[in-house]
């Protein structure tokens, strides 16, 4: 009855803004209540010195999923406090009215217009029709993804922490990966521990990618897997796995070559580990911020690629941040038509509309 009460109040309080603002608003005021409870002396770790201001600065950073910390976590919070963490990094991950709108779904209420707008815009979805089994699929996806993954990872941190703490870091992890949050509870090294690991590197990078690719390609993929009569994927499901896929390839062959004989990064380590490290550090400079080589020691030149690769970020509609990387294309095609002189932008003999333009325009000034 608390939590439908709440709910009900943070609906209310939302409900007269347009879907912008109410996103906007949402991501505001679990900050606040973030920043307010990370700062209660019982969260706190003996070894914390943080302020206010800190704990205010890592709320944001969790709901926004960015990775910045002024201090590391496993220093700062106990495991009460980490769970609060994990709570800020999934809902920045999935946004708070995703989880208001489940709360509805799951207890057969109607969901208002504004309300449905607003879990729309958040994941650029269009298809109302189908926005309950999209909701659906994004738990399940999350859920499913997460809890395998954070099986996997179990094998390696329980022999090295415990069981207790072992189960916790796997779990938290897990969730920061998803969620392309960065964060992590090793403390101010990162995954240095684990440069070289394989299972937590690709266990780790595939949970960026999946949650990276956006759930509306998922959502796509899933509904053609399902049904007897496949028919093609959707364009941006092509765009996105393509863009993906490339972007990853240039990213590890660029850093492998950069970087083969620098001692500070990955010149010592066998070729085997130079493709692993470069393929990790591809995946998660992209949106997520984990780090498995001292950033201080590489090359002018990979922290430029590495700069590139967080301003394009990842897909829409998921829990990558961004430009987001269909944005980019868009502007990309735009800027040919208008080299060639073409009336249209025109890419794979579709025509992309003026008001699809005219956004990616408005995202690329406001970012930039």
């Amino acid at each position: 009855m608390l939590l439908k009460s709440i709910v009900e109040k943070i609906n209310t309080i939302l409900g007269r803004l347009s879907p912008a603002r109410r996103i906007f608003l949402s991501f505001a005021l679990v900050i606040l209540l973030g920043s307010l409870l990370l700062s209660l002396p019982f969260v706190q770790s003996p070894t914390s010195h943080a302020g206010y201001f800190d704990h205010l600065f890592t709320a944001v950073s969790m709901v926004c999923v960015t990775g910045l910390f002024t201090l590391p976590v496993a220093s700062t919070y106990n495991v009460w406090g980490q769970l609060i963490c994990m709570v800020l990094i999934q809902i920045g991950g999935l946004g708070l009215m995703t989880f208001i709108g489940v709360f509805y779904i799951q207890s057969k209420q109607k969901l208002s217009l504004r309300g449905r707008e607003t879990i729309l815009e958040s994941f650029s979805f269009e298809e109302t029709q189908s926005l309950k089994d999209f909701l659906r699929s994004i738990f399940l996806t999350t859920f499913f993804s997460r809890r395998f993954r954070a099986f996997l990872l179990s094998f390696r941190f329980i022999p090295e922490f415990g069981w207790g703490r072992g189960i916790f870091t796997s779990i938290f992890v897990a969730i920061s990966a998803f969620c392309n949050a960065g964060f992590d509870n090793f403390g101010s090294t990162s995954l240095l521990a684990f440069q070289t690991d394989p299972l937590i590197n690709l266990v780790i990078a595939g949970l960026i990618i999946t949650g990276g690719l956006g759930f509306m390609v998922w959502f796509d993929l899933a509904t053609q897997l399902g049904k007897k009569k496949k028919r093609r994927l959707r364009f941006h499901t092509k765009l996105v796995l393509f863009l993906t896929a490339g972007i990853l390839f240039a990213g590890t062959v660029s850093t492998l070559l950069i970087e083969w004989n620098n001692s500070g990064t990955i010149g010592n380590l066998s070729f085997p580990d130079k493709l692993l490290v470069s393929f990790f550090q591809t995946v998660s400079m992209r949106t997520a911020g984990f780090a498995s080589i001292d950033f201080t020691q590489a090359r002018p030149v990979t922290l430029m690629i590495y700069i590139l690769q967080m301003f394009l970020g990842g897909a829409p509609g998921g829990t990558a941040g961004g430009l987001k990387i269909t944005t980019f294309f868009v502007l990309l095609v735009f800027a040919r038509s208008e080299l060639l002189g073409l009336p249209h932008a025109n890419v794979a003999r579709r025509t992309i509309e003026p008001r699809t333009v005219q956004k990616s325009f408005s995202v690329f000034i406001i970012f930039y």
